[in-house]
């Protein structure tokens, strides 16, 4: 904790450790771990969460863009970086300046690929995005052998793999059409006619839930930062659980340990007499005497305006409920039951705080949206500070 920050996130070094390992020993030793980092690594920080990961022995990190890419590379010196989001020609030196692998579609790319990596005299590894019932990124399966041969005829590439992303293994207990589109990229490889050629499929739900999906690799997201993709995943995982007769394996029993933890101090206390409104459009009104203090964080920062009048922060061990509206860049709270509330203590708006917490999930549910986006759009210029 840096005493001259209003406001910053702690990133659990030991957490993130334990999800990686966790996680191998879920694959076994075969399969390459590949951990998603775009999204500065889903709001945790790409400076601090990546060295972390790297140490942990992470076979893969893995980027939306060209230009995260760059970035993750200034971090990572050597480790493989695969960009799984869309690009277009112009993407091309940035992905090569990286060293980095990329999904192709579009045989303009896979050109511009080839160009720039013959340029600098280096082999780009590419992998074919296959559309298997998502209807986001990727290729009809019909079409993939002839863009295979496309990709295989270029020179400055390498066919390196062949990918799909799932549509909803993580939002319901009913995984069949799921199984479908595992069966479609699985015959889409065999059109290819390379073994060498990697199979990948696996988001977090289906690494922790099925083994079929693992193929060569995993593109574990936020199972990596210690959060359950989604209610559903996680009653899944105990409906097996309790099927089984036997006790699991370390490696088989999952446990997610939270990563990240978001704080900020207090700036003012002041006395809100009964009858007295609070914040703009005066949407809380004060039935008794009240204590506010400010917290200098607001919808600019990330703290959700949806949070207004609903969401708690933790003072000291105490609830303490939102007054008012989130402001751009402060928020009211009621600190009424928290006698140790004064300037320069600190408020809890995510993580523990001794008996107390917010989880990342529960503001998710005051706001109405899931988990992803409540790290994800935490303001990069609230500072990550990486905690043992």
């Amino acid at each position: 904790m840096n005493p001259e920050l209003s406001s910053w996130c702690e990133v659990s070094a030991g957490a993130l450790r334990q999800n990686a390992d966790m996680l191998r020993r879920r694959l076994g030793g075969r399969r390459k771990l590949a951990v998603v980092v775009k999204a500065d690594a889903y709001g945790h920080g790409v400076g601090v969460v990546v060295p972390v990961l790297v140490q942990a022995g992470v076979d893969w990190l893995i980027v939306n863009s060209a230009r995260e890419a760059v970035g993750v590379r200034k971090v990572a010196a050597e480790h493989p970086i695969y960009v799984c989001g869309p690009s277009l020609d112009f993407d091309a030196p940035a992905i090569v300046q990286a060293r980095a692998r990329a999904v192709v579609v579009d045989a303009d790319v896979v050109r511009a690929l080839g160009a720039a990596s013959v340029a600098v005299g280096i082999v780009t590894p590419v992998h074919i995005k296959v559309e298997t019932g998502t209807h986001r990124q990727g290729l009809d399966p019909r079409a993939i052998g002839g863009f295979a041969d496309i990709v295989r005829g270029t020179a400055g590439l390498r066919l390196e793999g062949l990918t799909t992303h799932f549509a909803d293994i993580e939002d319901t207990t009913d995984h069949r059409f799921a199984d479908r589109q595992l069966q479609t990229l699985l015959d889409a490889h065999a059109a290819v006619g390379d073994d060498d050629v990697l199979i990948h499929s696996a988001n977090s739900a289906a690494t922790l839930l099925d083994e079929r999906t693992h193929g060569d690799l995993v593109r574990v997201g936020i199972a990596a930062y210690g959060l359950w993709p989604s209610k559903e995943t996680q009653a899944a995982w105990l409906e097996r659980r309790m099927s089984s007769s036997q006790t699991l394996p370390p490696g088989e029993n999952p446990v997610l340990a939270p990563v990240l933890s978001w704080r900020a101090r207090l700036t003012q206390v002041k006395d809100v007499a009964a009858g007295a409104y609070v914040g703009y459009g005066r949407t809380f009104r004060a039935t008794h005497p009240t204590r506010i203090a400010i917290v200098p964080i607001g919808y600019h920062e990330g703290y959700d305006r949806r949070l207004s009048n609903v969401a708690h922060v933790v003072v000291d061990g105490v609830r303490c409920p939102v007054r008012g509206r989130v402001c751009m860049n402060m928020m009211m709270i009621d600190v009424t039951d928290a006698p140790a509330a004064r300037p320069g203590a600190v408020a809890t708006l995510m993580g523990r705080d001794g008996d107390e917490g917010v989880s990342a999930e529960q503001l998710a549910s005051w706001m109405g949206t899931i988990h992803y986006e409540v790290t994800s759009r935490i303001h990069p210029g609230v500072e990550r500070l990486l905690s043992p």
